[in-house]
């Protein structure tokens, strides 16, 4: 194998936040074909690309997944975020946990010439709204038609989840946002108990969140909610009649967006019912629009043979796997949901993503390399 370590480094000194993953795009590209990949650029906007390779090898493939953005540098860093430096046991950069590590460990096993067919996919956009996916499995479907197991090495955050070689994520949550717009009656501001203010109502409706129905999964847990705002305010001395909001709700299969939809309206039926809305008041509420779809939950199923091939890989090397569901969405969702195909994530031990100091353990970044290698020659 080639030194992971090295490619990360090169990787980290790439600047790829978002939209601005081009220039990594065409370096992993060069870098794919100098190991006889044959590679493709697929534009997905303006100077972003997807970057799709892959060997010629034999039989079905097996897919490596990555994304080539990061967020935007957090904080104060201690370190220089565009440049890999270490302590010792941990090697500090943008991106190296989320997820230029995994991309780095992926890129080191193709000195073996593993005969096997391999692809590689490369997507932009993960960090925004996953365009770089949804362009992929709506205008390179074909490309994907002799794929059989999909490894994606995207950080997977969950209550318990560190990563690590002995650790898969066999799911994740999928999300949505609910726009609820509250229309009131206005009035004179010196006679406030003629009218109903929106931004009342709108309070009452996120003082009383925690009733708003929420589904539980075996292994995910239970979905969650938050308001991720409410806006409001009167021009003039007026009780103000508009305001809007947005519930952001992580699901869990098998709910869907049209799904928590229709629970928020079951949910201000109730507060009007129960007289706690106005019944003056009203309320529109929808799914928020966006260039992409929500992504929707899924859970790969363990039981199949692909994923006891895995799981004993893993066991013979590491002891039992460990098996991990991610309170987070990811492009792995967009690809078990619209293809169909069984994806896990397998991901060096790291923190602080999306954060000052991001960090990836040295150590982990080794053994997951290795792992790679390992289920290239096995799945």
């Amino acid at each position: 194998m080639e030194n992971a370590e090295k490619i990360l480094g090169e990787l980290v000194g790439i600047n790829s936040v978002f939209p601005g993953e081009g220039q990594l795009a065409h370096h992993i590209r060069e870098f794919l074909e100098k190991k006889g990949f044959k590679t493709k650029l697929s534009e997905v906007q303006p100077g972003r690309y997807n970057l799709l390779a892959e060997n010629g090898g034999e039989g079905r493939a097996l897919l490596f997944y990555g994304h080539l953005d990061t967020v935007p540098v957090y904080g104060e860093w201690r370190t220089n975020p565009f440049s890999l430096s270490s302590d010792g046991s941990k090697m500090y950069g943008l991106g190296v946990c989320d997820m230029k590590g995994s991309i780095a460990g992926m890129l080191s096993i193709l000195d073996k010439g593993i005969k096997r067919n391999m692809k590689l996919l490369f997507c932009v956009d993960e960090e925004n709204i996953s365009r770089g996916a949804w362009h992929a499995v709506e205008n390179e479907r074909e490309w994907f038609r002799d794929v059989s197991f999909i490894l994606s090495g995207d950080a997977a955050v969950s209550d318990t989840y560190a990563g690590g070689a002995d650790t898969i994520t066999a799911g994740r949550r999928g999300r949505t946002v609910i726009d609820i717009d509250v229309e009131g009656v206005s009035s004179h501001g010196s006679s406030p108990e003629r009218g109903v203010s929106a931004i009342d109502e709108a309070a009452k409706i996120v003082s009383n969140i925690k009733r708003f129905e929420l589904r539980k999964h075996p292994e995910m847990g239970m979905e969650a909610i938050f308001v991720r705002e409410v806006t409001a305010a009167s021009t003039s001395l007026a009780i103000p009649e508009k305001a809007h909001m947005e519930l952001d709700i992580q699901l869990v299969p098998p709910s869907t967006a049209e799904d928590a939809m229709k629970r928020s309206e079951k949910f201000a039926e109730a507060l009007r019912a129960e007289n706690i809305l106005d019944q003056r008041t009203k309320l529109r509420i929808g799914i928020h629009k966006r260039d992409t779809p929500y992504i929707k939950p899924f859970a790969t199923a363990l039981d199949t043979e692909k994923l006891r091939i895995l799981l004993n890989v893993i066991a013979s090397r590491n002891g039992k796997a460990k098996i991990n569901y991610s309170n987070s969405v990811a492009d792995d969702n967009v690809f078990a949901t619209e293809l169909g195909l069984p994806v896990v994530c397998i991901a060096p031990m790291g923190g602080r993503e999306h954060s000052t100091d991001e960090w990836i353990s040295r150590k982990s970044l080794g053994e997951v390399s290795s792992l790679y290698e390992a289920l290239a020659e096995k799945l």
